[in-house]
């Protein structure tokens, strides 16, 4: 199956709110009003002004001793080791995944190494302290099919007159696990390389394998990432409407009818939970379909950077035109490090063989000590399926363009789909 942007007009474009003033605003205003000060445009130079401002950054929060850390070697990693070389102390021991770097020369050729052998790398954190902040680095393996790394992991760092003086990189997975899981290539990469980018793929972790009374079951751990959201109210009550089977219109930023002209970067999986509401007195049944769609790592985690999402009353799609769904929804969310017990599961989120698999998951769960997380909006906890096989196009600018998924038979078990209900960290 293959989804892109629906034939329509292009939206109005929608000016952000501009906060100072620019050149060309001066310009005009002294053109057409006479302006000949820069107090009569509206800047005040008195006293007053500068004891505001200086009670303004007396009052600024400072920035932690991780964050200038962080900044710096993100700087480096992009090519400028200046600050990063600030930051080090002359004798310096990084301990990283690979080994150890002893003194700031050392340091800075591991980063220097790192940064001239990938590329576009980058270092974004994900939460920090005074002292430790989690992060994820990624970069392009230059290879013939071009795999975007990623590496999720914790430092931390020991300051001594200032300086650094001692750096503890901890990554989530071994160098191994990182090789097989994202740079080998998958079979359905291989299968439409010349068609679309190698699919980004999160390094996850097995932590068990059980039985299930379904058959066989695993924990896994998946790791932040950050994700364009979507969500609609199936009011249909039906399976039949297959309101959860495909991604919403409203959800494909990017018009094209050109696909491979405009894709910069693919992602994977494509995940959508279902959630039974609680139910209403005189209302219909809804259920609350949520899809999950990663952003490709090359983006990084500022929303701000991110394509601008349409208002509500903007959200169109055909379920929503006939009447089966109700309550769009689409944002950005940076979503937190992740625990699944999945089994392997190819039907659609809908089909009625869905409903006992989750169940027995839910109860190989249980048997295992593990705890539900319940539906985010009140309902049991949701099943969850996680599509291996979708590919999500992505522009450079990370507008949503295609989603397109292998039509494999049933019986084809090869980077298969999985049927996941989660569980508390």
């Amino acid at each position: 199956p293959f989804q892109a942007a629906p034939r329509r007009a292009p939206p109005a474009r929608r000016r952000r709110a501009r906060l100072a003033a620019t050149p060309a605003d001066w310009r005009q205003r002294c053109d057409t009003e006479g302006v000949v000060s820069y107090y009569d445009f509206g800047i005040r130079l008195g006293d007053q002004e500068h004891a505001a401002t200086d009670r303004e950054h007396a009052a600024a929060p400072k920035p932690s001793a991780t964050a200038s850390f962080a900044r710096a070697l993100d700087e480096a990693l992009r090519g400028d080791g200046t600050h990063l070389r600030e930051e080090l102390a002359s004798d310096v021991i990084w301990q990283h995944g690979l080994g150890e770097a002893k003194g700031v020369q050392a340091a800075l050729k591991l980063v220097q190494e790192a940064a001239e052998f990938y590329d576009d790398p980058r270092l974004d954190v994900l939460s920090s302290t005074e002292n430790e902040f989690r992060w994820l680095a990624s970069g392009t393996q230059p290879v013939q099919w071009s795999p975007r790394v990623l590496v999720h992991g914790t430092t931390t760092i020991t300051r001594q007159d200032g300086k650094v003086k001692r750096v503890v990189d901890r990554w989530d997975s071994s160098p191994t696990k990182i090789g097989l899981q994202q740079v080998a290539p998958r079979f359905w990469d291989v299968f439409d390389l010349w068609a679309t980018p190698v699919a980004e793929r999160p390094c996850e972790e097995v932590l068990d394998e059980f039985k299930s009374s379904m058959g066989q079951a695993r924990l896994i751990r998946s790791p932040e990432r950050l994700c364009l959201m979507c969500s609609v109210d199936d009011v249909s009550n039906s399976r039949k409407q297959r309101v959860a089977s495909a991604l919403p219109d409203f959800v494909f930023l990017q018009d094209t009818r050109s696909p491979t002209d405009v894709i910069a970067a693919t992602t994977t999986p494509l995940s959508v939970s279902i959630e039974a509401l609680p139910r209403v007195e005189g209302e219909p049944r809804r259920r609350r379909v949520t899809w999950s769609l990663p952003l490709p790592t090359a983006l990084g985690l500022d929303f701000a950077s991110l394509p601008e999402l349409p208002r509500k009353s903007e959200l169109n799609d055909g379920g929503l035109e006939l009447g089966v769904a109700e309550n769009p929804s689409l944002t950005y969310a940076l979503q937190p490090a992740k625990l699944y017990v999945c089994a392997a599961y190819s039907g659609d989120p809908q089909d009625a063989a869905a409903a006992p698999l989750r169940k027995a998951l839910a109860e190989a769960a249980v048997a295992q000590g593990l705890s539900l997380v319940p539906g985010a909006n009140g309902g049991a906890a949701p099943a969850v399926l996680r599509k291996w096989r979708a590919k999500l196009g992505y522009s450079d600018v990370g507008a949503l363009a295609y989603a397109m998924e292998s039509n494999a038979p049933s019986w084809v078990s090869v980077d298969g789909n999985e049927l996941c209900v989660e569980v508390r960290q």
